[in-house]
């Protein structure tokens, strides 16, 4: 008779811990399981862990298994460190949307920190609790979706529209559109779809990081015989380099919302996407091509893993010396 899944991660543990390790390190086991029984496995690791006071490196993709089974998380991100906490510190108080994104569902708006205890987003000012982080300071303010509520409109600052609700199992899912902004909440009442609806948002719900602007900066070749510079081996065409020698290496700079992701076999450069983030008003897209990661705004979802191309057009890039 064959072991089922869940019996031949019970074995290969037992056979690593035959030799009394002072830490085990266990990379995704749980990850072939199906959802029941990885729940079930994962109450018996922690007994497992607690009884023989062994220190385990529990290393995963998902996030509900990060918060659950962990006394300490360490988020990273293309192998460097992001954040170190508790569950409730990584959760309630994310360093950056990476961290914010990646460990719970967020809504991440872009603000500017008016005073201690004091944010301007979407138009708006809030109360926070949140301070030092100085005057009319450039922020990122992550809500969770279990944190706002929804009202009556005409009792709430910010009101809008329905546009999706999923059943959840305890929760509903309610995507807001406020005037193009889209908020996500999490709820035990239900709304329609086409719905006006008002969403409050208190002050401790709004947790304030400093803020972290994106942007695309490369080696670029530079050839002015041609019009061009090279990034990722692909020749871009590009303006005001003829001062610059052919063969030279410049910075090449190219904001993420001038970057134009299309159909692969559209473009001469292509590259997978390494990642999606929703950020309220579009999708931050990293994409991994031959030399470099690119990061895109796209209106459009894309799916980790998903091909894609990657165009820009020559007054978008903007070229300067590079520093030695």
């Amino acid at each position: 008779d064959q072991l089922s899944g869940g019996q031949q991660q019970r074995v290969a543990i037992a056979r690593a811990l035959c030799n009394e390790p002072k830490v085990l390190l266990l990379d995704e086991p749980l990850g072939a399981l199906d959802l029941k029984l990885r729940k079930e496995m994962q109450v018996e690791l922690k007994r497992m862990q607690r009884q023989l006071g062994i220190t385990f490196i529990f290393v995963t993709h998902d996030q509900e298994e990060a918060l659950s089974m962990s006394d300490t998380i360490v988020v990273m991100k293309d192998g460097v460190i992001q954040q170190i906490g508790t569950p409730t510190d990584i959760y309630n108080e994310p360093k950056n949307p990476f961290v914010a994104d990646f460990i719970g569902e967020s809504n991440i708006v872009p603000g500017v920190m008016l005073d201690d205890y004091k944010v301007r987003m979407k138009g708006m000012t809030f109360a926070c609790v949140d301070s030092g982080f100085g005057k009319n300071v450039e922020v990122d303010a992550v809500i969770r979706p279990e944190d706002i509520d929804i009202v009556d409109p005409k009792d709430a600052r910010i009101s809008g529209t329905v546009v999706s609700v999923v059943f959840m199992g305890v929760h509903y899912e309610i995507d807001v559109d406020c005037g193009g902004y889209e908020w996500v909440v999490h709820t035990t009442e239900y709304a329609e779809v086409g719905q006006q609806v008002g969403i409050s948002i208190p002050p401790d719900a709004i947790h304030i990081m400093k803020k972290t602007k994106a942007n695309n900066i490369f080696d670029a070749e530079v050839w002015p015989s041609e019009g061009k510079v090279y990034i990722d081996n692909i020749g871009f065409d590009a303006n005001d380099i003829s001062e610059y020698e052919n063969k030279e290496i410049a910075l090449a700079q190219i904001a993420p919302e001038k970057v134009k992701l299309v159909a692969p076999q559209d473009a001469e450069l292509t590259g997978t996407v390494k990642a999606c983030m929703f950020l309220g008003t579009h999708y931050e897209i990293t994409v991994s091509c031959e030399e470099n990661d690119w990061i895109a705004h796209s209106d459009d979802f894309m799916e980790e893993g998903e091909e894609i191309g990657i165009k820009v057009d020559a007054a978008d890039i903007v070229i300067s010396d590079k520093k030695e």
